[in-house]
């Protein structure tokens, strides 16, 4: 099978993974002109049209060949949700990050934990969190972020994203990336260059959202006036 150089490869082995923020990316970056490939808990991949969503055969991690599935791979593509599931994917969604990082294929995460999910989660992603060069994050999480570091709890917008500037400043994740739904909605990109924000963003999944944005900055470039384009292209 001949696999296109540049492709993104979307990753998330729990039982509703197409259904979750990875599935809505991978939908979302196809409809936007994107090569996206989906990597199937059989240690299986495809690109994404012509995946059935037979996701539930039995998950063995010593199945994959990460070097050939990310071979040519821009961008590997996971959520939180991976990390609260079974040994297996875990273990599965580790080495898949082990690799990229050999292959010289870029991460990117979406957070997607609730209050009850989050410190599980979080917990998980810390080791690791360099390995990552996008993370995508709800103002809610912002505040977990915040109490799991027993920082000041953000009090309102500004306090938001001052304390995402403050996790980015940590973390050094390239592209720390939050939003808000609610009263209009906003969008913030903490980078290396600095803050990229937008006053709205449209009605969309956090990993339509996500999406929007990496198609952005695929198209744009990283520097700082690309990334301010990234975030503007994420409301289209």
């Amino acid at each position: 099978m001949t696999r296109p150089m540049g492709r993104i490869v979307a990753f998330a082995p729990e039982t509703n993974g197409w259904d979750g923020p990875v599935g809505q990316l991978a939908r979302k970056m196809k409809q936007l002109g994107n090569d996206v490939w989906w990597i199937q808990r059989d240690g299986n991949d495809c690109p994404i049209n012509e995946f059935r969503n037979k996701n539930n055969c039995e998950i063995d991690r010593g199945i994959f060949d990460w070097r050939e599935l990310l071979n040519g791979a821009r961008w590997l593509i996971t959520a939180g949700p991976t990390l609260i599931s079974n040994d297996d994917e875990i273990a599965s969604w580790s080495a898949a990050l082990t690799f990229a990082e050999l292959e010289g294929t870029l991460n990117a995460l979406i957070l997607s934990s609730s209050e009850e999910t989050f410190t599980e989660i979080w917990s998980k992603l810390v080791p690791r969190i360099r390995q990552f060069h996008i993370i995508g994050l709800i103002s809610s999480e912002i505040e977990w972020i915040s109490n799991y570091e027993e920082w000041d709890t953000p009090q309102n917008k500004d306090d938001l994203i001052n304390t995402l500037n403050q996790i980015q400043h940590k973390t050094l994740i390239p592209h720390l990336l939050a939003r808000e739904r609610k009263r209009g909605g906003w969008g913030v990109n903490s980078h290396t260059y600095g803050i990229s924000k937008t006053d709205t963003t449209q009605d969309l999944e956090m990993g339509e959202w996500i999406g929007a944005f990496l198609h952005g900055l695929i198209k744009f470039g990283h520097g700082e006036e690309a990334t301010q384009r990234a975030l503007e292209e994420s409301n289209k």
